[in-house]
């Protein structure tokens, strides 16, 4: 089986990505930071469809305001080429699929952006948000970030319930212990944790225990792999990557299992070697046919998982 072929021939979707900080923080130098520094590289890549995170860290009103610039700029450059469009329902799914385009899914990075009115995720949700979590590695309104104490808040229960009725996808990665079991306590649909690995492979507070990985299979969701957090920082390969991979292929099984990579490498940070950037994806797709899991598995780990999920959310 050549590991390119069956690259080109499956739906691959990253799971998690901060091209939306970096066109915002390139903003005022480069008219098109989207269509110049990203989209050929997601070409290049074979990705399919990526989920693109509004972040802030900033008060509320300056959140917003940033959110929305973000959110403004992407819709600026789609405007500018045919080759990428925003996935807000089926139908721009089916068109991604079967035009060979780009598909961006809105998605936002702790819910900062709507202060403590929930009524804001609806307005959001008009603009394409379509997952998000709850909060970074901070307090806010709704939760505590890995870093704090304390699980949700009633706000940030209620908060939920709201995002699964707009058909949001909730997204548990960033959560401490303590939230996520507040969020698996009331979801009643296919959570995700975007961009998580094994705490049993690397103990990292950014890892998923074995139980909490359960617990997200059990809502019938997925945990995409995330390119950091897989051993010590001077340890960090590509075959690191694939052992959280291996694990979790093995204790969540094939259907809940795909890529959050996280890629970082454009904001300043390194990144695995082999496993830099999206241009390297087919890396991992070469790892799994060298470790002898089969083309359907193979397959659902590259997009067809998360693809699920989405096929769920879209109206």
């Amino acid at each position: 089986m050549n590991y390119l072929d069956l690259h080109a021939n499956s739906i691959v979707i990253d799971g998690h990505s901060d091209i939306p900080l970096y066109m915002f923080k390139n903003r005022q130098y480069n008219k098109k930071p989207f269509i110049k520094d990203h989209l050929p590289l997601l070409k290049e890549g074979g990705i399919n469809i990526v989920f693109i995170n509004l972040f802030e860290n900033l008060h509320p009103e300056g959140s917003l305001k940033e959110a929305l610039t973000q959110v403004g700029d992407i819709y600026k450059e789609l405007e500018e080429t045919e080759e990428a469009i925003l996935i807000k329902n089926k139908k721009d799914l089916n068109k991604v699929l079967k035009e060979n385009k780009i598909g961006l899914v809105l998605s936002m990075e702790g819910l900062e952006p709507i202060s403590n009115e929930i009524s804001l995720l609806s307005v959001f949700h008009e603009l394409g948000l379509r997952c998000g979590t709850l909060t970074w590695n901070h307090r806010n309104y709704f939760a505590s970030g890995l870093y704090e104490i304390g699980g949700l808040s009633n706000l940030g229960k209620a908060a939920v319930k709201e995002m699964e009725r707009l058909n949001i996808v909730v997204d548990v990665s960033h959560l401490n212990e303590e939230g996520f079991w507040d969020v698996i306590s009331i979801v009643e649909k296919p959570i995700i944790a975007s961009h998580s690995n094994a705490k049993a492979v690397y103990n990292h507070p950014r890892n998923l225990t074995d139980e909490q990985v359960k617990a997200i299979v059990n809502t019938k969701g997925v945990i995409g792999l995330n390119g950091y957090f897989t051993q010590d920082i001077d340890k960090e390969s590509l075959n690191t990557y694939m052992e959280h991979l291996e694990y979790l292929l093995d204790i969540a099984g094939e259907d809940h299992v795909g890529l959050g990579f996280d890629f970082n490498s454009y904001l300043g940070d390194g990144g695995l070697k082999d496993l830099e950037d999206c241009t390297k994806t087919s890396n991992v797709t070469k790892e799994l046919i060298k470790r002898g899991y089969k083309e359907e598995t193979i397959k659902k780990v590259l997009g067809l998982n998360f693809l699920r999920i989405l096929e769920g959310i879209l109206l």
